[in-house]
């Protein structure tokens, strides 16, 4: 098994997975979110599922431009049979769907990665998505707050 890495991009095989009311589905791009010291453990990763809907927009959705991805010239453009493959494209990666996915439902090889900013981008989304006493920010209170 080729090493995966925090910010990677693979296609995913969901149709199977046990989905209730609004949970993402079908087989899609997800880009890996967990830290590379657990997806060293070859097992699990966790990835966040993006979709091309553009007006899937909410606090917790990041958008992706095709500029702050990096393809992977080894993705194919068909799947055996012929048939166009999804290649990557400008996204919603949807944080509030995040999931935990055995290693064997990546398609390998990685359709690409995300620059180091969309990165940042999905970590800020994340730390908000799970808002703790530690990082959540301070109200802003009366005329003082601001000085």
């Amino acid at each position: 098994m080729p090493t995966i890495l925090q910010g990677e991009v693979y296609w995913v095989y969901a149709n199977d997975l046990d989905i209730q009311g609004s949970e993402q589905q079908k087989n899609r791009p997800y880009v890996i979110v967990s830290r590379d010291s657990i997806n060293a453990l070859g097992r699990n990763v966790v990835g966040v599922p993006l979709t091309t809907v553009l007006s899937a927009g909410g606090g917790y959705r990041v958008k992706l431009p095709l500029e702050m991805m990096v393809p992977n010239q080894a993705w194919p453009a068909t799947w055996p049979g012929g048939t166009p493959r999804n290649q990557l494209k400008t996204s919603i990666a949807l944080v509030d769907h995040i999931r935990v996915l055995n290693i064997n439902r990546l398609l390998m090889p990685k359709m690409g990665e995300l620059s180091s900013t969309a990165v940042a981008g999905l970590e800020l989304a994340l730390l908000r998505l799970f808002e703790t006493p530690q990082n959540r920010p301070l109200p802003v209170t009366g005329p003082k707050a601001i000085q």
